[in-house]
């Protein structure tokens, strides 16, 4: 037998066992469709526990945070595999893919990728394909094109982070005159970034204090309502009695503004004004521009966050313990 020949058999043996292999789990497409479903919720589950830091690539379908329309979603494919209603799963599943279509390339067009989001992805199109009947490829392909048209009209991401253009070269919430540079980005919703808060307070007085670095907070928004806290967070500063320390205070009564939900600039400048703190109003959007270009350069994409720079080197740090292991460095120079 010529080595041309063998290498025909061996490639129709690995095409045939390719085959035979995937005859056999479209067989079994009901219960893996099941276990898919279940993986896919518990990925979801572990993007919401997740203690890591919070993405950037957040979204929100007709105001429901996506994470939650996609274990709705997910629920309604495990039932349906349950009870074996082909033709509803199908179709269900079709405008799931041009919705994740959607979601894909919304991620390649910002270059921001999440873990969690992609494996959901992952299990959707898997079961995409242990389902799809071949005879109904023109309802799939309109059914497809809706899932895609529906997300291009009612998604709204939140990757996006751009305020303004940028006119402003001193931030209001930088402090400090040290040589080494600290960008420290967070979010009042974000939990990691809460926890956070109080353990960095003490690092970033002394820090400070000693003249070795110049911090700037920048808020990220990256939740519903993070925008609107950035803006009081800068309003706050604005009443005259700008230190670390004051700011530390405002961001912590923030902070707890954000756990008691407040979603209206009313409500919430009531309750700084029940802390002491007067905002003072004024145009941020010269600030904003600053974390916009801050934003871009430092390829954030999670929070909590902290850039250093020093000696013209810049560090990235992500997560509680980074940060801090970070900043404990810092004080021993």
């Amino acid at each position: 037998m010529s080595k041309a020949q063998r290498e025909s058999i061996i490639t129709v043996a690995k095409k045939l066992n390719v085959k035979h292999c995937f005859a056999f789990l479209r067989r079994q497409k009901h219960p893996l469709t099941l276990f898919l479903s279940i993986l896919a919720i518990f990925v979801q589950y572990l993007y919401l526990r997740c203690e890591y830091g919070c993405s950037l690539l957040k979204g929100y379908i007709l105001n429901f945070e996506l994470e939650y329309v996609g274990i709705t979603f997910m629920v309604a494919i495990g039932l349906l595999s349950v009870l074996r209603r082909q033709g509803a799963l199908l179709a269900i599943l079709s405008v799931g893919v041009g919705a994740e279509i959607f979601l894909l390339g919304y991620q390649l067009y910002y270059e921001v990728y999440c873990t969690y989001c992609l494996i959901f992805g992952g299990a959707l199109m898997s079961q995409f394909a242990l389902n799809y009947e071949r005879t109904k490829k023109i309802v799939v392909l309109i059914l497809i094109l809706t899932g895609l048209t529906f997300f291009g009209f009612f998604f709204r991401g939140g990757v996006s982070v751009s305020y303004a253009e940028e006119t402003q070269e001193k931030l209001l919430s930088t402090f400090g005159d040290g040589k080494i540079l600290v960008r420290l980005y967070t979010d009042y919703f974000c939990g990691p970034c809460k926890a956070m808060e109080p353990k960095i307070e003490p690092l970033l007085k002394e820090l400070v204090a000693k003249n070795i670095v110049s911090v700037t907070f920048i808020d990220t928004p990256i939740h519903r309502y993070s925008a609107l806290y950035a803006r009081y967070f800068l309003y706050s500063l604005n009443q005259g009695q700008k230190s670390l320390e004051f700011a530390f205070f405002i961001r912590n009564a923030l902070i707890e503004a954000a756990n008691k939900e407040i979603d209206n600039p009313q409500k919430l400048e009531e309750h700084l004004k029940t802390k002491g703190i007067k905002p003072v109003k004024f145009d941020p959007n010269p600030i904003f521009a600053s974390f916009t270009r801050y934003l871009k350069e430092d390829r954030v994409n999670a929070t909590p966050t902290c850039v250093i720079v020093r000696n013209g080197k810049k560090d990235t740090y992500v997560g509680e313990k980074e940060i801090i292991e970070a900043l404990k460095v810092l004080t021993k120079r």
